[in-house]
Formats: C-alpha cells, structure tokens, sequence
C-alpha cells in the first residue's frame, strides 16, 4: 500500500509498504478516505524534537481521519465492512489507575495513532485499529466535515476545565484549527468578549469571522497593549494554542489577578521559561490540557446537528501523492490554509 512517510526534517517521501493486518479479534482493518494534517503532525515535519521527544524516522503520522471499514476481527460486533467510520485516535488499556479514574487521555500505557515510536498513523491507503475506537459517522456528515470532529473534541476538552458561565473576556492565542473551534465554543456558550491572536492574516481573519471582536497579529503590533486597553483589568481566561514561548508569556501578562491560563499548545522545546514573578503576583492558576478525554462523539453531535459551522475551516485537500507539498504549505502556512487535509481515492 502506498503511505506518505516522514523521512527526516521537512522531509516526506511516498513508499509502498506492507498492508497492515488483524492481528487481534478486536482489531478493524481500515481503508483510509480523508485524513486532516494537525499541528502535533506538523511538529514532526518541522523538527526532529518535540517536547523532548526525538522523532525516530522514518515515521507515518496522522490521527485526524474517517475511513471506510474493509474488515473485522472475530469478536467484532459494532462495526462491518462497508460502513463509514470516524476514529478516536488514543488507545488507552482502561485498566490503570488513570482510566479506572476516567483519565483515559493519561493512561499509563496509552498508544495513540500516528504517534512516532507508538503507532503508524493514518497517512497510508489502509490501518488498523481497535473496534471501540472506531465510531459509526453521522450519515449527515461528508467525510471531509468528519475530520473536523478531532480538533473541536480537543477545543471542547479544554473547554471543560473552563468556568464559562464566569468568562466574561477571554483570549485564544494562535487560531489554527483547535484555536478556531476554541473560539467557535466560547462564543456558543455567550462569552461576551473573545480576543484572539495569530501570526498569519488569513487565521487573524478567521478568528474575526468564527466570532472574536478583536484579532490581531503579535508580528505587527503589540497585542498585549490593545487587548489591555479594551481590558484593562485583565482577562478571565487565556487559552495559548500556539506552544509559542512567546505567546505563553503574552498569556501571563494578559491574564488577571485570580484568572486563568490553560495550555493547549505543544511547545516544541521540552522545557519553557515562565514569568515567575507575574504569575506569583497575578495567583494565575495554569491547566495543562492533554489532547481530549472522550470529547469525540459530543463534538460529532454538534456538528451533525448544525450546533456549529465547521465546514469553512477545511480550505485544502491533497492527494497523497503531493504529501511534501501539504505538509509544507500547512506548517509553512502558505495561501490562507486553515485546516489541510489527504482525500484518498
């Protein structure tokens, strides 16, 4: 089968490899039909550490997809062959302190999808994985609209550890997918005021268009000083979506005394410097957000449902066969891309 495999930095090349097999009588052997290029994917294109993880290419990513089911292990029984499928990309045991505690996203031994060193991922004709992680589609969904279900579940995870009846001005800093669909949240729940910030134009004015009153770029102006002027007494929350040090540093200055910083995106870099001082003084309370616990099948019920309109965020779709050119052009962020994607033939 044919796989877009990452060879080395900035570096992707078309291989034919072995099709993968059931090898359990859980296992559900699927063929890929579209599959979205995350930002976590992008990191591993773009250096070959990430978090303090080295990436052992070669590797095939990707964890955002809906496929076609081809064919079952022996004890499956929620899914056949033939139907259309959206896939939880973590693999948790369900038998460790942190998933008999529902922290399923922390697992002790979780394997997750396209994680470089874990698993191959969905960036290849055919993969497989368990039967509970496969989900039946919302026959109201394409499958290109199913992709978008991923990145709201972990905007919606985050969401959670949110008082959001008590935000009343918050900040996303980086609107890339998760940041847009953060927006797109707090925005249905009634936050009056949502700021938001990015490094390209195109996701400046996307964040505008998904319902932030102000958006604008830390590479041209000082967003500290203008959302201050419009707040000067600080915000209730910041979600920092970017993994930016930069940006992680505006998060603690836009913060209030008391508010609240939660850490969506990935840093490349293992460890992070932190205002100290300002966070002491401020007593600003930071939550980590690890991917998503669960949040997926919520996330497809809102947009089968017409809750929210995602359909706009997905601007391109690539053939496997042009995967160098879509790797690039979404980490590069190159002609307005918000969400890039592989359709599979």
């Amino acid at each position: 089968m044919k796989a877009a495999v990452l060879t080395g930095v900035r570096r992707v090349e078309i291989r034919d490899v072995p099709k993968p097999e059931i090898r359990s009588a859980d296992d559900v052997l699927l063929r890929t039909r579209v599959a979205g290029l995350c930002g976590s994917d992008l990191h591993y294109f773009i250096a070959e550490r990430v978090g303090g993880e080295t990436i052992p290419y070669p590797a095939i990513a990707g964890h955002e997809c809906t496929a076609i089911v081809e064919a079952v292990g022996s004890r499956v029984q929620q899914v056949n062959p033939g139907e259309r499928v959206i896939i939880e990309p973590a693999i948790s045991c369900g038998e460790c302190d942190q998933c008999r505690a529902s922290r399923f996203n922390t697992c002790r031994r979780i394997r997750f999808l396209g994680h470089p060193g874990e698993m191959d991922g969905c960036f290849a004709e055919f993969f497989v994985m368990p039967e509970r992680n496969c989900l039946p589609l919302p026959k109201e969904l394409s499958m290109a609209e199913g992709i978008l279900a991923e990145p709201l579940s972990i905007a919606l995870h985050a969401w959670q550890f949110a008082d959001s009846a008590a935000i009343r001005a918050m900040a996303v800093l980086g609107t890339g997918p998760i940041g847009l669909c953060l927006v797109l949240a707090a925005k249905a729940a009634g936050v009056p005021e949502i700021y938001a910030t990015d490094k390209s134009e195109a996701r400046v004015a996307a964040a505008v268009k998904a319902g932030a009153v102000w958006a604008g770029n830390p590479d041209k102006e000082d967003i500290v000083k203008i959302i201050l002027e419009r707040q000067p007494l600080g915000l209730d929350a910041v979600f920092e979506c970017s993994g930016d040090p930069a940006a992680i540093d505006q998060a603690i200055e836009l913060a209030k005394p008391g508010g609240r910083v939660f850490q969506v995106g990935i840093p490349i870099e293992e460890r992070v410097a932190l205002n100290f001082r300002k966070l002491r003084r401020k007593e600003i309370a930071i939550q980590n957000v690890r991917r998503q616990n669960r949040c997926l099948e919520k996330a497809l019920g809102l947009i089968a449902n017409k809750h929210l309109d995602l359909s706009w965020l997905a601007t391109h779709a690539f053939k496997l066969e042009y995967a160098q050119k879509a790797f690039a052009t979404a980490a590069d962020r190159l002609d307005g891309v918000l969400k890039a994607s592989f359709v599979f033939d």
